[in-house]
């Protein structure tokens, strides 16, 4: 039970520090648009970003992709008509409290043809994990919940090559989005991977590929971004070559701001940012390798007249970030499929569709615990602890 009128004092305290930290950021991303506006893109901003990342090789930065970094970008072809095809996906992780022990992945897919004048198509896709070779790994320590991610993220993957190669097929000439809610980048690389990690991280870009063949383009989409990439870039573009170490590189004032900050002041309506090659290793030592190179840029995606802009991020691969007609296509269609809600509406439908709630959730343990006692004989039973918390929460 949460008692509020206990928390009246700190709910005042954060109101202040809420309103203080506002105007620090606004300070704080004044001066860091100040350094976007006058640093320039030439050899000696590379070879600071290179320094950066000989002293410290986890840095999270950006390497500019364009001749100039202060850039806010309107298209400059008119919009077309794009096919949009999108996923999410939403996972039940194991739980060794309950009836029985599996775990569940559901993807939720829509595709939609913008100016056809006919109905999306949706589908789901859930799959169930119950065997032992799924449930443990090499060590017989129970699944965790990242590598489900990782599963959910490869099986997200899929679905979107799938069925890009089926609209590509369909020989219509225009531009397919494969979209994705999220970074395009698989995060699992960041840490030691064990092989099995790597098997999945290899079936993960294998998927983009098949996506470019099909020729389809494949995008993540973030919003209300907590990134820093540029930031951190912005950091480096202004101290001398001399004083870049590891300790410098990492700690500094524009600790607490993100890019999402420094752009709202910089972005009017359906216009983006400059383009930015992720320096994360999972980009540089497995993507770029395989050609897949993850790029992003920054877009409002709110309406003219807007009281406030709506700042998202967009990853897309490096082949196609590079291609100026394509990018402008892209930005056209996801900032008209984001019309009305500020957030694209087919990653809307596709979360939708994949989420499982939790009356689903009991429907599935109750249809298992059946299915169980008709092969065994014997009906399974969720753990004490499970039971006890049922009754308290009234299966709330």
């Amino acid at each position: 039970m949460l008692e509020l009128r206990k928390l009246v004092d700190k709910l005042e305290a954060v109101g202040q520090e809420v309103a203080q930290r506002e105007n620090r950021y606004a300070d704080l991303a004044g001066e860091a648009r100040e350094v976007l506006a006058s640093s320039p893109v030439d050899d000696q901003l590379r070879a600071k970003i290179d320094l950066a990342l000989a002293v410290d090789s986890s840095w999270r930065g950006a390497e500019p992709l364009d001749d100039v970094l202060d850039v806010a970008h309107s298209p400059l072809l008119p919009p077309q008509d794009a096919t949009l095809i999108a996923v999410d996906g939403s996972q039940i992780y194991p739980d060794r409290h309950g009836a029985a022990l599996y775990y569940l992945i559901n993807i939720g897919a829509i595709r939609l043809r913008q100016g056809s004048g006919r109905a999306p198509v949706v589908d789901t896709q859930p799959e169930l994990f119950f065997r032992e070779e799924d449930l443990y790994n090499d060590e017989q320590d129970l699944v965790s919940t990242d590598r489900v991610n990782a599963l959910r993220d490869v099986a997200e993957m899929r679905a979107l090559a799938r069925l890009t190669w089926e609209e590509c097929s369909r020989s219509e000439d225009r531009l397919v989005l494969a979209i994705k809610d999220g970074q395009l980048i698989m995060w699992m690389s960041e840490r030691e991977a064990s092989s099995a990690d790597a098997r999945l991280e290899d079936a993960y870009i294998a998927e983009l590929q098949a996506i470019q063949r099909a020729g389809g383009v494949p995008v993540g989409y973030v919003a209300r971004p907590r990134s820093a990439n540029v930031v951190r870039l912005l950091w480096v573009a202004g101290l001398a070559a001399e004083a870049i170490a590891k300790e410098t590189v990492r700690k500094h004032k524009y600790r607490a701001l993100t890019d999402r900050t420094l752009f709202a002041g910089k972005l009017g309506p359906n216009q983006r940012s400059a383009l930015f090659v992720n320096t994360s290793q999972a980009n540089r030592n497995t993507f770029a390798p395989a050609g897949q190179a993850v790029c992003f840029f920054y877009l409002n995606v709110a309406p003219p007249g807007a009281r406030l802009p709506q700042i998202a991020r967009v990853d897309v691969p490096r082949w196609a970030a590079e291609d100026a007609a394509l990018l402008d296509r892209l930005q056209q269609a996801i900032y008209a499929d984001c019309a009305g809600l500020e957030f694209p509406y087919v990653l809307s439908r596709a979360d939708e569709l994949a989420v499982v709630s939790q009356m689903e959730k009991r429907d599935l343990d109750a249809l298992l615990s059946v299915v169980v006692a008709r092969a065994t004989g014997d009906m399974p039973e969720s753990s004490v602890k499970a039971l006890q918390k049922e009754r308290t929460r009234g299966y709330q």
